[in-house]
């Protein structure tokens, strides 16, 4: 069987491409898994089949693609950038795109073409290092496979950066640092890096997956407040801080005649009535602060390194905002306003709900009372 040469090697880099701009293009735009990203990856390597493809003429190199390999490595760095959700501005991306664009253009009038290479070569490496350098930040992967991600995309910066002294004579010329085209080795290199980090690309899509399902199974469908599962495991994680000594609080509080908003309003205007409430009191929370629904009308927040006169100030702040933020329903203004029971954390809790109980008890006692108020468990004056 003949070896096999650098034209062909280049054609499979080619279709390897094509395909994978398909494949990204459809977990974008028909999957909907990381829309912005899996564009961005589909037109990478959109744009490095058609740089890639044997049959564009030498004489297309520095007016077609050189640019594209430039493109297409922005491409992958603001890919890589959206996928990891470290920063989704682009504009240092695109400024560092042009610089490599104009840099090649300007060699337009040279009839070696090393120096273009070698512009072009620098760029992509120091897009390349930038691509790195994101997804070592925002993959959230432990140390060792963080590694492997990042490695390919390192080694071709290296390689790109080690091309561009070449090229410029700074170092002495090496076989394997040759151009692509006739260099079967390099092309088997770029080949090889190209399938790793496409992978590297792939198992960060499969970790935004895994993340959105574990953030909805966390979230109340209706609110997009934490559940009552996700609740319980905030409180039983407070419930360890205050038995080594915090302190911690924790509000129940339930909408007011909620049958009637459902009466007056139909379900619609319930779920509404709902979401409202969501918007206005998580709001004014603290990043710290944890909000939820525990299920029907009724809601719970945890209150961290607070005690029982900080907690009641809280419960009573939610309560004037929300009565002073009526519901807008079609034509109708429709007040809104809830009953809060406070109750702080004691050590020894049975994952803390205990306090949750107690503060439960006391929403109701204030319901009992009229409604629209703040109570205090029974019994919290012996423990403030």
């Amino acid at each position: 069987m003949p070896p096999l040469d650098a034209a062909t090697l280049l054609m499979v880099i080619a279709v390897i491409d094509a395909v994978a701009c398909v494949v990204w293009l459809a977990l974008g735009d028909v999957l909907r898994i990381a829309p912005r990203a899996s564009r961005r990856i589909s037109a990478h390597h959109g744009l490095l089949a058609l740089s890639w493809w044997p049959a564009l003429p030498a004489s297309m190199e520095r007016l077609v693609g050189l640019p594209l390999d430039l493109v297409a490595a922005g491409f992958l760095t603001a890919g890589a950038r959206a996928l990891t959700r470290d920063r989704d501005n682009a504009r240092d991306i695109i400024a560092i795109v042009l610089l490599g664009v104009v840099a090649v253009a300007c060699t337009a009038g040279d009839p070696d073409p090393d120096r273009a290479r070698a512009f072009s070569n620098f760029i992509v490496g120091v897009l390349a290092l930038m691509a790195a350098r994101d997804v070592a930040i925002g993959t959230g992967f432990r140390i060792a496979l963080t590694s492997v991600l990042v490695l390919p995309f390192v080694a071709f910066a290296i390689v790109c950066i080690w091309r561009t002294a070449t090229l410029l004579g700074w170092l002495s010329p090496a076989y394997v640092l040759a151009g692509p085209g006739t260099n079967v080795p390099l092309v088997m290199l770029i080949l090889v890096v190209d399938v790793t980090m496409a992978t590297g690309l792939i198992a960060l899509v499969i970790q935004r997956l895994i993340a959105r399902v574990r953030h909805l199974m966390r979230r109340d469908a209706l609110t997009g407040l934490l559940n009552r599962r996700a609740l319980e495991e905030h409180l039983a994680r407070m419930q360890a801080r205050t038995d080594r000594g915090r302190r911690n609080a924790v509000l129940v509080l339930d909408v007011d005649h909620f049958k009637r908003i459902n009466d007056e309003l139909g379900h619609a205007g319930g779920d509404a009535a709902l979401q409202h409430l969501s918007a206005v009191l998580g709001e004014t929370l603290r990043d710290a602060d944890c909000i939820g629904r525990l299920g029907g009308e009724e809601f719970a927040v945890l209150l961290p390194d607070t005690d029982l006169d900080g907690a009641l100030l809280v419960a009573e702040r939610l309560r004037d905002l929300l009565q002073r933020q009526p519901l807008a329903w079609g034509d109708k203004i429709w007040p809104i306003s809830a009953s809060f029971g406070v109750a702080t954390m004691r050590s020894g809790d049975a994952n803390g709900h205990g306090a949750l109980s107690r503060a439960d008890a006391a929403m109701y006692a204030a319901k009992a009372r009229g409604r629209n108020r703040v109570l205090s468990a029974a019994g919290e004056a012996e423990f403030a």
